[in-house]
């Protein structure tokens, strides 16, 4: 198991001083890339191999925010193999041990030289030791889209503080801010705008599947869908075909 320690920042929060869900996704990802470093498997390991894990979903489920000015421990663990995919645990404690937060994460290994998924050998195993899968109900690494009769109709301005959801026809530029060292939109950035769509108070639970990676100068078009306590924002490409699903549970 990997650990590393924070303090949540004031960057970190928003204005209820609570961390939100992209913050959380954000250090979970630091938290992969810090293991994934100290096992030799860093981004110059990346580089020079062309051979990495990309993320394929998330499910992560909330007790409680982290704060500002908290003290956290973000913890992360391999927990199984199978052909192309890796699954990773992690979970986020306070300063007595208890759990915030609790997550699980599905990653494609991939041939960075042709984009091409391939299956990963011993010796890019080597390193992440499996350890015994966190205690929580595990969704598919595929969100079921929900239907056109759910969807959410258009309403202008996309911001208006009265609005539950939004369809922004409009869309998304994706911009250098956005990218990352793949120069592929930053995993967190898509649920950064997902949020910004839609008031849906207290999340507790939120899955995300990613489809395709948008790059600088894509255009990602959101669709919000609602039904029975689920929001789903869906990020598409201008034909139509996602980028990302984000469904949110209160």
């Amino acid at each position: 198991m990997f650990e590393m320690k924070r303090t949540v920042t004031y960057s970190q929060v928003g204005s209820n001083i609570t961390m939100d869900m992209a913050g959380i996704v954000h250090y979970l990802q630091d938290c992969t890339l810090a293991h994934s470093e100290s096992v030799g498997r860093g981004i110059e390991h990346v580089a020079g191999t062309k051979r990495a894990w990309f993320l394929s979903s998330w499910q992560i489920e909330v007790i409680r925010f982290p704060e500002y000015q908290e003290h956290v421990t973000v913890r992360t663990w391999p927990h199984d193999f199978k052909s192309l995919y890796g699954y990773r645990n992690f979970d986020i404690l306070d300063n007595t041990g208890a759990q915030l937060v609790r997550a699980n994460s599905i990653w494609i290994f991939m041939d960075l030289s042709r984009m091409m998924p391939m299956k990963p050998s011993e010796e890019d195993m080597k390193g992440y030791d499996i350890e015994p899968a966190i205690d929580m109900e595990y969704a598919p690494r595929k969100i079921k889209q929900l239907g056109e009769e759910y969807r959410v109709e258009e309403k202008k301005p996309p911001y208006d503080k009265n609005l539950t959801a939004v369809n922004n026809s409009s869309g998304i530029y994706v911009k250098k801010s956005f990218l990352d060292s793949n120069n592929h939109v930053n995993n967190g950035r898509y649920v950064s705008e997902a949020l910004d769509l839609i008031d849906v108070g207290d999340i507790k639970k939120m899955r995300v599947d990613y489809r395709k990676a948008a790059v600088l100068g894509d255009v990602m078009y959101p669709v919000v869908y609602m039904n029975d306590g689920i929001t789903q924002v869906v990020l598409n490409d201008p034909e139509g075909s996602p980028y990302v699903l984000v469904e949110i549970t209160e």
